[in-house]
């Protein structure tokens, strides 16, 4: 019991350097969001081990109303994506749109190509998507693709092969620095410049009714060519889905590890594809195979032609597939908190500026703006786009910068209380922030962040950025308490 006490002094009084200093120069706005912030830090040992960062700042002015560790990189989970999402916007324009090409190669002749038909992407992350609302799914653009080549060619048969082209960006799709054991699973599903269904797959298992027996796999939808699953999982009494699936970029074979627990039921497991472009070639072969048109090669991509150092033919461009606009794919990744539309925009970025799209290129670019528009970048830690990876480093201080240096188009596309979304269940307690927040969310193993807009009861625009990091509460409890803390802020 000592021990508590001792470490609740300390902490208590480290914290006191931003609410007791200058005292009395503080209004009475400082000295209640001050409160609110000592409760949230000071109130129990969940912190004890960890940290947090926490700025509430002036949107206009950029006074400071309180601050904590604000200087201090932590690890801020998908509240990154407000670095890439804000500056992606001011960067490509928010009516810039990725575009898909459909080409072929060789001749037509008597309603037959001598040649390889292609599908060439630059990276549109919403190609067939099952979520993103205002788009096709993966079986309409199919459809539509079969009939645009009919109608475009008015060719029966395919004399070669259907070749999926990605070459217009990386082929490293996953960041080095993910952990192995999300890169498999649906969320770590990376970047291509040819993406289809977001890059991944369903796979669906039926539970078992006996504790240590092994669910059966009933099936993978869609079909993912040349790649394997190995099935290892466990049934157990109670619980929900423990399953990761493990893999890498092109592989051929996967492991499913995991638990699930025993019924009668399906559940269903979502995973990432290995190799985007060679999955998206098979099923629009498949496509024209179905509708009747002839394909006597096979499906493959261009990376196998790059690599078997195939000669480039010439090719002829005879349809451009649009994507919606940037503006609509920044809302819903930030509503979403969707990892491969931010890794996207990341590379999107890094094509724009200097041709070549990866990941690096892309962080040198985002690095450049920021310290161009007056961002302090010492401390920052960029990895990734997304806040997938758990070496990336930022304060919140930078959050609340760029937040103020943001246009108000940007602003537009964080999600609100209640809405679809990372935010539909959040501050329910406190219906009237419902209009008055918008906020992007992060959540990582130990990491729990929002940061965002807010309006006060008293009219008064605010930024602010609350990351916590290492707390040994679960994540529902970490969340009720950065509740409280932005109810309260909302109150004022």
């Amino acid at each position: 019991m000592k021990k508590k006490l001792k470490y609740f002094s300390f902490f208590i009084f480290h914290f006191s350097f931003f609410t007791a200093s200058a005292q009395s120069n503080y209004t009475d706005t400082q000295r209640e969001i001050a409160r609110n912030a000592t409760q949230l830090l000071a109130g129990d040992t969940s912190l004890q081990f960890g940290d947090a960062g926490i700025i509430v700042q002036d949107a206009l002015t950029g006074e400071i109303l309180c601050r904590y560790n604000d200087m201090k990189s932590v690890i801020p989970a998908s509240n990154l994506k407000i670095v890439t999402t804000s500056v992606g916007m001011a960067i490509l324009g928010s009516d810039y749109r990725f575009k898909t090409e459909l080409q072929y190669d060789g001749m037509i002749k008597d309603s037959v190509l001598y040649g390889n038909l292609y599908l060439k992407g630059y990276g549109d992350p919403t190609l067939g998507s099952p979520t993103f609302d205002t788009t096709m799914n993966m079986k309409k653009v199919l459809d539509s693709l079969t009939t645009i080549i009919k109608n475009k060619l008015a060719v029966k048969k395919i004399e070669g092969k259907i070749v999926g082209d990605a070459s217009a960006w990386s082929d490293e799709t996953a960041v080095p620095t993910w952990p192995f054991e999300d890169i498999g699973n649906y969320f770590g599903a990376g970047p291509s410049g040819l993406t289809f269904n977001e890059n991944q797959f369903k796979l669906t298992f039926q539970q078992q009714l006996e504790i240590g027996t092994r669910p059966y796999m009933n099936s993978i939808s869609p079909y993912v060519p040349e790649f394997d699953l190995q099935n290892n999982t466990t049934s157990i009494d109670g619980g929900g889905d423990n399953v990761n699936i493990f893999s890498m970029p092109y592989t051929k074979t996967g492991f499913v590890n995991g638990t699930l627990p025993i019924g009668s039921r399906n559940i269903d497991v979502f995973g990432a594809v290995p190799d985007p472009a060679l999955f998206t070639a098979w099923h629009l072969r498949k496509s024209l195979t179905d509708s009747g048109i002839v394909v006597t090669d096979s499906a493959t991509t261009q990376r196998r032609h790059q690599l078997q150092a195939f000669a480039p033919p010439t090719r002829t461009t005879f349809f451009t597939w649009s994507s919606e606009d940037l503006k609509k794919i920044i809302a819903y990744t930030n509503h979403e908190s969707n990892n491969l539309c931010a890794e996207t925009i990341l590379r999107a970025i890094a094509f724009k500026q200097t041709g070549i799209a990866d990941n690096d290129k892309g962080i040198t670019e985002i690095l450049k703006y920021l310290k161009e528009h007056g961002i302090d970048t010492r401390g920052l830690f960029l990895q990734d786009g997304s806040g997938l990876s758990p070496r990336n480093g930022i304060s919140a201080y930078q959050i609340a910068q760029i937040l103020r240096i943001s246009s108000s188009e940007f602003a537009g596309t964080l999600p609100r209380p209640g809405e679809k979304g990372t935010l539909k269940n959040f501050l329910k307690n406190y219906p009237s922030l419902s209009t008055r927040l918008s906020a992007k969310s992060g959540t990582i193993r130990r990491v729990k962040s929002y940061s965002g807009y807010l309006t006060t009861l008293g009219g008064r625009n605010l930024v602010f950025s609350v990351i916590a990091n290492n707390f040994t509460c679960s994540q529902s409890e970490i969340r009720k308490k950065l509740e409280i803390f932005l109810g309260a802020l909302g109150e004022i």
